[in-house]
């Protein structure tokens, strides 16, 4: 007996990626999977009784989009959070901190999340002096979107960060010219207050989770991988899947040496060590992936590891969370234990010490692995070279093109700035190329927003950042829907709508192969389909 699809979509135009059927008008999906596709006649016929057919009136189908480097489980807490993100000044920023403080009972933490000095009209970085006569009775930390925080007068105090407090290693507590603190506090500093912050439950993080995926299915993302958590974060995952409150499919990425500042070299050992699993255990909806790891901080802050000093600067600093000894022991010791391994390299030393870091551990014991490097700003020709031999990725995040791109030519310079994250490089190279959001280090995870500075290379306010990097739309389309499998060992799972793969799709409000480029900005996603079913239609 022959079953009849659960789900037709039809008359629509449809995106597969399939290189042996790249478009076509209709799909049929069972049981989560899509089992044809073609013309709408052919399929149409395949329909039965309890078949749900879905006319999209020519509307534009393409895969599920992918974010393979999304910080969700932040994302839902920081929607419980005061949201920086749009703030335009420190007025402003003052008056959203005081306006939570007439709410919050007294003692308790007031947090806010998401602020960029180049937004706001000042130009500059907010100290406790911005904030402080907010309130008197609360601890408040406002996080930078990386690698930053603001805190005020009340929350140094309860850290016992003063005058007297030297800077710890690999970060930086920034100082008034009387010395005292101003508030400011860079990289490692930053534990000095968040370690303060009171535990998330578990509750909580299934909460977050629930939020966030149910406002990513509004931009058809149907996927994400999580990189850098800690065990209660890989708990409140499974919780939440359990529950039936995880949305959409998640793939983890333990936290491992480098990212996570206040967690020490056996506890990271034993975690990849011991616990009897490497990369690819879980299912369809929630899997475990690679180690996550990071060797730098950014270079809107100025903590990432350069060759040269930033822009004003007269030497390198140290920030860095690695040095190069450690970060390639590191490297063989996952390696060799079966595991894949991302790492955070943003500063174009950190880039190619990882690079040849990785091409040796992979040379010295060889395997099929998916070994990536995040962020991926600069490429020396070296590190190139090593990533075309050994296959490491490159997961970039086309979202700081649209929204730090401008920073860059304070920071690094121009020469270097058009130089920033080299996609077309990439792929010429063979190099796996695969793109993100990385929110909330950034501003939205919109999949268009970066579609579109993928294709453009313009920034929010205009400016081209390395125009010879631009890509093709398809070869966009494919680094946020059906590359990013590559990472998670899904190829043969997700992100190609053809007979065999899982049923995600994404229907848009126009077509993006033939709008205008400042239109892709502009694409909704009227529905999107998870597994074969309707999980999201747009008013």
């Amino acid at each position: 007996m022959t079953l009849s699809p659960n789900l037709i979509v039809h008359n629509a135009k449809v995106i597969t990626l399939d290189p042996t059927k790249p478009q076509v008008s209709a799909v049929a999906t069972l049981n989560g999977v899509i089992v044809a596709t073609g013309d709408d006649a052919s399929i149409l016929a395949l329909a039965g009784p309890g078949t749900k057919i879905l006319n999209l009136n020519g509307a534009m189908v393409i895969p599920g989009f992918n974010d393979s480097h999304n910080h969700m489980l932040e994302v839902g807490i920081k929607l419980t959070r005061i949201s920086l993100d749009d703030c335009k000044s420190l007025k402003e920023m003052h008056d959203l901190v005081a306006a939570a403080a007439k709410k919050t009972p007294a003692g308790q933490w007031i947090i806010g999340e998401g602020w960029n000095e180049s937004f706001l009209v000042e130009n500059r970085v907010p100290t406790r002096a911005d904030i402080d006569s907010a309130t008197d009775k609360h601890p408040v930390l406002l996080k930078r979107f990386f690698n930053m925080d603001t805190v005020n007068s009340v929350a140094l105090r309860m850290a016992g960060v003063d005058a007297n407090t030297p800077d710890p290693a690999g970060g930086s507590i920034e100082r008034f010219p009387d010395g005292t603190p101003n508030g400011i506090l860079r990289a490692a500093a930053k534990l000095l207050v968040r370690n303060l912050l009171p535990a998330v439950t578990q509750e909580q993080c299934v909460e977050a989770i629930d939020k966030a995926g149910e406002q990513y299915l509004t931009y058809g993302i149907t996927s994400i991988q999580e990189p850098g958590l800690y065990p209660w974060e890989i708990r409140g995952y499974m919780a939440a899947h359990r529950e039936g409150k995880l949305r959409l499919r998640a793939s983890l990425m333990p936290s491992w040496h480098g990212f996570r500042e206040e967690e020490n070299e056996a506890e990271l050992d034993d975690r990849a060590a011991n616990l009897g699993i490497w990369s690819g255990l879980g299912d369809d909806m929630l899997r475990m992936t690679a180690l996550k790891m990071a060797v730098d901080g950014g270079t809107t802050s100025r903590t990432a590891w350069m060759f040269n000093p930033f822009v004003g600067e007269t030497t390198v600093r140290d920030f860095n969370r690695l040095n190069p000894a450690d970060l390639r022991r590191y490297f063989k010791r996952g390696h060799d234990l079966g595991w894949d391994i991302g790492i955070h390299a943003i500063g174009d030393r950190a880039h190619h010490e990882s690079a040849l870091a990785f091409a040796d551990a992979v040379a010295a014991n060889p395997r099929d692995h998916r070994h990536n490097i995040i962020h991926a700003y600069f490429a020396s020709e070296p590190s190139l070279d090593a990533m075309a031999k050994y296959k490491i990725g490159a997961v970039i995040q086309p979202t700081f093109i649209y929204f730090e791109g401008d920073d860059l030519f304070r920071d690094v310079g121009e020469e270097l700035a058009h130089e920033y994250k080299p996609a077309k490089t990439y792929l010429k190279r063979g190099i796996p190329m695969i793109a993100s959001s990385d929110i909330p280090s950034t501003f939205h995870y919109n999949p268009f927003i970066s579609l579109y500075s993928l294709v453009t290379r313009k920034t929010h306010k205009g400016t081209v950042i390395a125009p010879q990097e631009a890509i093709s739309r398809m070869e966009a389309l494919r680094s946020y829907t059906s590359s990013p499998t590559w990472l998670t060992r899904e190829e043969h799972l997700k992100g190609i709508l053809m007979p065999g793969m899982l049923a995600d799709m994404a229907v848009l409000d126009r077509d993006y192969l033939t709008c205008s480029d400042e239109e892709i900005l502009q694409i909704k996603v009227t529905t999107t389909i998870l597994g074969g079913k309707v999980v999201y239609q747009r008013g």
